[in-house]
């Protein structure tokens, strides 16, 4: 019965991301129907389909897959660590991805196609400063104050840079590449080199996530490396938030929320929250996304924006029920 309602919740939400991307498809002054769409991706049969392939599904394939990396992402760094309040953008990974992202287009312009490299870079860095100044302790808050902490030096740094170099042609390079607004097939392409195996490789890793609901005493116990897994299983995570901050930016919140709510629809196993985390990860960035280019129309609202002024109130009530 209980799994029969998970592969009811699984392919619901499924259904519900297709009907998200037809919508999106059609969010503009060209159109397709149901049929034409999905004739028309595989021949060039129709002119319609044709510019929606052209300029609309780029944004919409990099956005599914940014959303699927960051709900991951979020759900192993909350595993591992056991802090239900931990989010790539709050504890110093995304930004240090973003830092590191405009050092190296910066300084090495010419090798623009490895700024996923560059944030990743970033991100292991970021994560391994919080990991040692607060690996040894328990306390849930002073583990999420030295990540605003690390956070806010990263942004500085940031901010200062795109300061002084604001006339830089590569500066401006980077400041392009960051976003989900004007996108291309390469970076389609670039994406797909990485998160569809960063997300394989968390699968793999289910029954080991599994493990972090014991004490780590207990696992201890059992003869098991402890540190060693969570190492293994938080640079897959952090590989997955920095590739997504390479190509969209940081984006607040998202990687917070999304693992709750699959835990409550889902359960706890891995094994099915993973990829339950993937596609409503997916399913609510596109969402965002839609709503910030059609709401306001032609104005567009970047997708970052909604998720602060939602996420921040579910950070709240988030923060509220860890502390208790």
């Amino acid at each position: 019965m209980l799994r029969n309602k998970k592969i009811i919740s699984f392919i619901v939400l499924v259904l519900l991301l297709l009907t998200t991307i037809f919508v999106s498809a059609n969010s503009g002054s060209i159109k397709a129907g149901v049929y034409e769409l999905v004739v028309g991706i595989f021949n060039n049969k129709y002119a319609n389909v044709n510019a929606i392939v052209d300029v609309r599904f780029p944004r919409i394939i990099i956005t599914i897959l940014v959303g699927a990396a960051l709900g991951v992402s979020g759900l192993l760094l909350q595993t591992v660590l056991k802090n239900p309040l931990v989010d790539p953008s709050i504890i110093g990974v995304s930004s240090g991805a973003n830092l590191f992202l405009y050092l190296g287009i910066g300084l090495f312009p010419q090798l623009l196609m490895f700024k996923t490299v560059f944030s990743i870079i970033g991100g292991i860095i970021g994560f391994i400063i919080i990991y040692y100044l607060a690996g040894h302790t328990k306390n849930n808050v002073k583990i999420i104050l030295i990540g605003i902490a690390i956070s806010y030096f990263f942004t500085g740094i940031l901010s200062s840079i795109q300061y002084i170099t604001q006339s830089s042609p590569s500066t401006s390079s980077a400041a392009k590449t960051v976003s989900l607004g004007t996108k291309n097939w390469e970076d389609v392409r670039l994406l797909l080199i990485w998160i569809p195996a960063l997300l394989i490789i968390s699968l793999f890793l289910a029954k080991l996530c599994n493990i972090f609901t014991l004490d780590d005493n207990i696992i201890a116990s059992l003869g098991i490396n402890i540190n060693n897994i969570r190492l293994l299983i938080s640079f897959v995570a952090v590989a997955l938030a920095s590739v997504a901050t390479a190509v969209a930016g940081v984006l607040v919140f998202l990687a917070l929320i999304v693992p709750h709510i699959a835990k409550i629809i889902i359960g706890r196993n891995h094994l099915y929250t993973i990829p339950f985390s993937a596609v409503l990860g997916a399913f609510v960035l596109l969402i965002f996304d839609t709503l910030g280019r059609v709401v306001f129309a032609p104005v567009e609202i970047p997708a970052d924006l909604i998720m602060m002024i939602i996420g921040g109130p579910a950070f709240i009530i988030l923060v509220k029920r860890g502390v208790n």
